[in-house]
């Protein structure tokens, strides 16, 4: 009998990873087959996103010397909110730690497509780093299908139309797997002789979870908050119930490869650390808690990614939220196989002492998903829920309750892996048949459909004849501007920013800061002209009269604080007014554009 080759062990995890971007082509096939021209998104976050992705992309390449050095530091960055003073990135999704991973291919083929292979490769991901967590206690088959329901669930899917960062899930189930080779749990088994910091295995762990943690930094503290939540409700699982597993030995070897890890993560993330106490950083909660709370009913009503869905969720909500925050979806087959395997199993059985794990850990997290108050059917049920314990610390009170249903899903997959296993194990047994045909049903009930993908408007300026229009560090306002919208289209002036390669610095812009009026903004602050069309851009009321004093006060303004271009896009799809109504205003009040050709016409404050 010969050990199994690492070229052996490899082959099925390639198979599984080409199956799984076969289905991750199939869901997001609309942006696969054009992935310059189009997104899958309800909202306009991508916008952001894609900004961020050319802005990392543009700074590692003025970092090695390839273009003039324009964009500022990679954490904050007067590219945008220019008049502003800058935005600080350490407290917006910046994806820093992916921009620069991805840096070859916006360099080579732009932002968007940076952006949509991201999109198709975090399914793929999620689903590995998860098979690496379920590996520990399954067979490769039930592992590599229940991770897969992971890496596809309604969760990722639905975040996928908008927030990669939140769909970057590879260090929660990762952070698991680690604490069960901390403590030497699961089918891998180590010598535990000799002194515990002799042990390389332990420094290899613990250095190994620290750069895991250190990137997660850089690409979303939310989650990686989040995951920390879900690691204690872990951890007192195992605490309870697999207590007999481990000796005193094995929580001491957890405790010093966490030291490791922290250590680690802490020394790569102070450069994000130092930049959140600098300037433009929120001082209060970013969003209004209470609002972004899990429904009770939510597991069993199909969301937009589900094949089931109408598109929408039909419960109620406090306030309209983002599509692709509604992701607790798991159907109502999968719930019922969860509560009989966690109610079969968990007493006299093999696999008695995981699945008590996983079932205990999903429900702990899952008290926590349905924040404060707690909702059922878009009513109060409580009007107080745990959550209520994390909304008041201070260092986590930005964590959104809905956002937690990501480890609840890793936990009910687990069970679900369990159930699978024994299942096939047992396929003779007529209770294990049925439980198969449970399983088929719960697959097909939470399967995701094709997203559908919008078209991302790009002038054909941008990627043509600005560098002989607008001299590289020009200060230009846009129109329309970056507006914190939750529609399509609504920051397309990023985008346009972002594909140009940062030749210019915005006025505008969508982020996460603060102004001496307000302790949190979502925008850049109005400047005289903007407060002067607001009527128009929120209301619907006519033009300000282009002969106007007042009109010629705030252009002599924009000329002072440095703005040395205005460039309309007349055709953009948001753009306020009736067709060429902004042309004209603009042509009045400013005069004869410089340029007027490739979607846009060009004012020139600036000598």
């Amino acid at each position: 009998m010969y050990a199994p080759t690492f070229r052996t062990r490899l082959r099925p995890w390639l198979w599984f990873t080409l199956i799984l971007c076969v289905g991750s082509l199939t869901v997001f096939g609309s942006v696969a087959a054009d992935p310059g021209g189009g997104v899958v998104a309800s909202n306009d976050d991508t916008s952001l996103f894609i900004w961020w992705l050319g802005h990392g992309a543009q700074v590692v390449a003025d970092a090695l010397g390839f273009v003039p050095g324009e964009t500022g530091g990679l954490l904050y960055t007067e590219s945008m909110n220019t008049l502003g003073g800058g935005v600080n990135g350490a407290w917006n999704t910046s994806l820093a730690g992916l921009a620069i991973l991805l840096a070859p291919v916006t360099w080579v083929a732009g932002p968007i497509v940076s952006y949509n292979l991201l999109i198709l490769a975090l399914p793929v991901l999620g689903s590995l780093a998860t098979a690496v967590l379920f590996r520990r206690f399954l067979d490769r088959l039930p592992a590599f299908i229940a991770a897969g329901g992971v890496g596809f669930s309604s969760y990722v899917i639905a975040q996928l139309g908008g927030h990669p960062n939140l769909a970057y899930i590879v260090t929660p189930p990762l952070t698991a797997w680690a604490i069960l080779a901390l403590l030497d749990l699961g089918r891998t088994k180590t010598d535990r002789s000799g002194p515990l910091l002799r042990r390389r295995r332990l420094w290899l762990l613990g250095s190994g979870f620290g750069l895991l943690l250190g990137f997660q930094f850089y690409v979303s503290t939310e989650v990686l908050a989040g995951t920390f939540l879900a690691a204690l409700c872990f951890l007192a699982s195992i605490a309870v119930f697999g207590r007999g597993l481990f000796r005193t030995r094995s929580w001491l070897a957890l405790g010093l490869g966490s030291v490791i890890a922290g250590i680690i993560a802490l020394l790569c993330a102070i450069p994000l650390l130092v930049t959140m106490a600098g300037p433009n950083s929120p001082q209060g909660a970013i969003r209004p808690h209470g609002v972004w709370n899990t429904d009770l009913l939510d597991p069993i009503l199909p969301a937009a990614p589900a094949w089931l869905s109408s598109g929408v969720s039909p419960l109620p909500r406090i306030m309209d939220i983002d599509p692709a925050e509604l992701g607790a979806y798991i159907g109502a087959p999968a719930l019922v196989a969860a509560v009989l395997i966690v109610a079969c199993f968990g007493r006299r059985s093999v696999h008695k002492v995981p699945v008590r794990i996983a079932g205990a850990t999903g429900f702990l997290v899952f008290l926590l998903a349905l924040g404060s108050p707690i909702l059922l059917g878009g009513r109060v049920l409580f009007e107080i829920g745990p959550f209520g314990l994390i909304e008041a610390i201070p260092m986590l009170n930005n964590i959104l309750p809905m956002r937690l249903v990501l480890h609840s899903t890793i936990a009910l997959f687990a069970a679900l892996g369990i159930g699978l296993q024994w299942a096939l194990s047992h396929w003779k047994l007529r209770r294990a048949r049925a439980l198969l045909v449970l399983l088929v049903l719960a697959a097909v009930a939470v399967l995701p459909g094709p997203q559908t993908a919008h078209e991302v408007t790009v002038p054909s300026f941008y990627e043509g004849s600005i560098a002989e229009v607008v001299p590289a560090g020009s200060v230009v306002k846009t129109f329309p501007r970056p507006l914190a919208w939750a529609e399509p289209h609504a920051d397309e002036a990023m985008v346009w920013q972002s594909v140009s390669g940062f030749r210019y610095r915005e006025t505008g812009g969508y982020f996460i800061g603060s102004s001496p009026e307000s302790p949190v903004t979502y925008s850049a602050p109005e400047d005289a002209l903007d407060e002067l069309l607001h009527g128009s851009v929120f209301d619907g009321e006519p033009m300000p009269d282009a002969d106007s004093s007042e009109v010629a006060s705030a252009i002599a303004e924009l000329r002072e604080t440095g703005v040395d271009f205005i460039v309309l896009a007349p055709d953009a799809p948001l753009l306020p007014g009736d067709d060429g109504e902004y042309a004209e205003f603009l042509d009045t009040a400013v005069g004869d554009p410089i340029f007027a050709d490739e979607g846009v016409r060009v004012y020139q404050l600036g000598q």
